[in-house]
């Protein structure tokens, strides 16, 4: 036990000296002070390789002082000792964007789109790439980056519904009831609806496929308060129904079903009908024709 005392407080000491280093350069590089973050992540990393988040910011800091072969190196460290692959993928590529090598920064986005990178709100809103977005290498890239960012996208399941979105006229016995703008929400995992009226009655739902009970969902709030929590009973290709049951303002509860059909002019039918005697007898209550708007 006597030999390794000598070494217990080294072996602190060298700890602590590489605790501050380390410190001192987070500090450096949370302030956008990079020559000099860059020369204390070195000096770490002498003592602590194996550390990819160290790696990671020292090639951004790199990058940011345009040392762009250094950076790519130290950003290819941090990725081979397994950093999120979605940033340093990312952030190769911009490094070769800003350097010019624009076929590099594309096959760089092509292997990362290949290999589950994910980040298409940075590469998107990104300028480095501004020069290459309209080469459709980069186009195939980032939609691909696109599905690995947003799964519900490429799942069929998830997009049976999809005949409903677009920004629609409402017309209902000949009329125009109303307009409902359907759009695509959180990733594609959601259908939002918002439907407007010339008086007072709004209203909105979300519309979404369960995986766990495999049926689509409507959760619909109006704005008199009246409520709908409608579950499918029924699909096809083009068509989707729904039941859920409803209270009106008598406290009475009964049945609504509603069916969605899609028509072969691109316009969709919303029929909703209700039942008093729990589904023997069903009465229209809305007939309702989307027809797109006309900008």
């Amino acid at each position: 036990m006597r030999t390794l005392l000598p070494f217990f407080p080294l072996l602190m000491a060298t700890l602590s000296f590489s605790q501050t280093v380390k410190e001192v350069a987070d500090a450096n590089f949370t302030k956008a002070r990079y020559d000099l973050a860059s020369k204390n992540y070195l000096k770490y990393l002498k003592e602590n390789s194996k550390d990819s988040t160290a790696w990671y910011n020292l090639g951004i800091s790199a990058m940011n002082l345009k040392e762009y072969d250094e950076a790519i190196d130290y950003l290819k460290k941090a990725q081979n000792l397994n950093y999120p692959f979605s940033f340093t993928n990312y952030s190769v590529a911009k490094t070769y964007a800003l350097n010019n090598e624009n076929e590099l920064a594309i096959q760089t986005l092509q292997a990362g789109a290949d290999n589950g990178a994910a980040a298409y709100k940075k590469i998107s809103e990104e300028v480095a790439f501004d020069k290459i977005r309209s080469m459709e290498e980069y186009k195939k890239a980032i939609a691909k980056i696109k599905l690995n960012a947003y799964p519900c996208l490429k799942d069929e399941k998830r997009r049976h519904f999809d005949f409903w979105l677009g920004e629609w006229d409402v017309y209902a016995r000949g009329q125009k009831a109303g307009e409902n703008s359907i759009t695509l929400a959180d990733g594609g995992c959601v259908i939002h609806e918002s439907y407007t009226t010339a008086g007072n009655y709004s209203g909105q739902s979300m519309n979404y496929y369960d995986p766990i009970d495999q049926k689509w969902h409507q959760h619909w709030v109006g704005a008199t308060g009246d409520t709908y929590n409608y579950i499918e009973t029924d699909k096809s290709k083009g068509m989707l129904q729904f039941k859920s049951q409803f209270m009106n303002q008598q406290g009475e509860i009964s049945i609504s079903r509603m069916t969605f059909t899609l028509n072969e002019d691109g316009t969709v039918r919303q029929l909703m009908e209700s039942s008093t005697d729990n589904g023997i007898t069903w009465q229209i209550a809305f007939d309702g024709l989307y027809k797109p708007k006309v900008n």
